[in-house]
């Protein structure tokens, strides 16, 4: 579940804490001491009826790592578990919902690098654009012989993408070589260039079905379900997609892989 599907902070709070490593323990006592207040107070707010400040609410966002988005709707849980009307209450669950929507747009759950429609067209053309842009993050592909030796690609067409990508900032120079610009790119559903980069995409992954091994994964799986089941997977899907680009944003980046997800009706 994602913080939007709450409708209390300290729920949020308490399962984030569950799902730490060792089950949370420690995390508390950190969060105190990042609000610079008594473990005792903590322990108040989240296993009691206190409340936080909209301070020390900002402290959490900060402590939680939260999105400009998440941070604005997690204030707004906390104004609303302290209103002291009704009708309080309602203006600012009216604020949540409007959140709520525009979290449902998964562009909008995504930072993404913005570059002129002409650039766009270029870069969402083939599979080697964000291949060669991703290889240049990892420490070991630095230039473009070695990234045309990694991806099996012609040395002139790499150099040839990565002026396109220099010169759009989605890659950078470095004293020790390239490196990846921007995070993350991101073309949203309604983009007249998506449908061309999921097939640049399926493509490759048809061609890597040709040689699978344990690093792979491919599931095809038609289905039979209820319209409820059915619109709970397509948030779990949506979820599981802003988890991971996190994830891969965060880490070192060492290795190069690509995911897929299709979710659509079957109709003839």
């Amino acid at each position: 579940m994602t913080l939007f599907d709450y409708s209390s902070y300290k729920n949020f709070v308490n399962d984030w804490i569950s799902r730490q490593p060792k089950k949370g323990h420690g995390q508390l006592r950190q969060l105190s001491l990042k609000l610079k207040i008594n473990s005792v107070v903590m322990s108040q707010v989240f296993r009691g009826s206190r409340d936080l400040t909209l301070e020390q609410g900002l402290g959490v966002c900060q402590f939680l790592g939260l999105s400009e988005l998440e941070r604005d709707y997690f204030l707004l849980l906390v104004q609303k578990n302290k209103a002291g009307t009704h009708e309080l209450k309602q203006v600012l669950e009216s604020q949540l919902e409007k959140l709520r929507e525009i979290a449902k747009a998964l562009k909008n759950r995504i930072t993404h690098q913005k570059f002129s429609d002409e650039s766009k067209a270029t870069f969402y053309s083939q599979w080697y654009y964000s291949a060669i842009r991703l290889a240049a993050s990892l420490e070991k592909l630095n230039s473009a012989d070695s990234i045309a030796q990694h991806l099996n690609l012609e040395r002139a067409l790499v150099a040839k993408v990565l002026e396109f990508l220099l010169r759009n900032k989605l890659v950078v120079e470095t004293k020790k070589g390239l490196d990846r610009g921007p995070q993350v790119t991101h073309v949203g559903h309604d983009s007249p260039y998506v449908n061309r980069h999921h097939l640049n995409w399926r493509l490759k992954a048809l061609q890597s079905m040709e040689t699978v091994s344990d690093s792979h994964l491919f599931y095809t799986g038609p289905m039979a379900l209820s319209h409820e089941a059915a619109s709970e997977i397509h948030k779990m899907l949506i979820d599981f997609v802003q988890r991971s680009t996190s994830r891969a944003a965060a880490s070192e980046s060492q290795v190069l892989r690509c995911l897929n997800f299709d979710w659509f009706p079957i109709k003839p």
